[in-house]
């Protein structure tokens, strides 16, 4: 084991960590890009410091690879177009709107001058509907009793 990683060096750190860095631009996950600034950070180190093993290379990577996983996603979590439409979506819970349209089975409710997707059964265009869940950034509705 110890010859697998007794010719690293600071160089196949910093490739690796390029590596890694250029991957996340195609994957969007942010995860590579923690990972790869902690093998670049690592190429850094033992730049510095150029007479250390291999295995003590490694471990050193793993354990900033983790602290900076862990406090990336404690710090910086990741908030997507969708989570903020949920958000949204759920101050509408319990309150009322009228369904616009019916197409292909597509239903949208009209809540002010935007439209909403909706989910439900026994709907009709022009019907007034109360929003009693939401599922992704699609509520879900039931006619209103009269």
């Amino acid at each position: 084991m110890e010859i697998l990683f007794d010719n690293l060096n600071f160089m196949h750190w910093l490739v690796l960590g390029l590596a890694l860095i250029i991957l996340e631009l195609f994957l969007w996950t942010t995860f590579l890009l923690w990972v790869g600034a902690s093998a670049i950070t690592v190429s850094i180190v033992f730049y510095l410091i150029p007479d250390v093993d291999g295995l003590t290379q490694v471990f050193t990577f793993l354990a900033i690879s983790v602290a900076a996983t862990y406090l990336s996603k404690k710090y910086y979590p990741i908030k997507t177009v969708d989570d903020e439409l949920n958000e949204k979506a759920k101050t509408y819970i319990g309150k009322e709107c009228k369904v616009s349209s019916m197409e292909d089975g597509v239903i949208k409710v009209q809540i002010g001058k935007s439209l909403w997707f909706a989910e439900g059964t026994d709907l009709s265009v022009g019907q007034s509907v109360k929003i009693v869940g939401v599922e992704a950034s699609t509520f879900i509705v039931e006619p209103v009793k009269t």
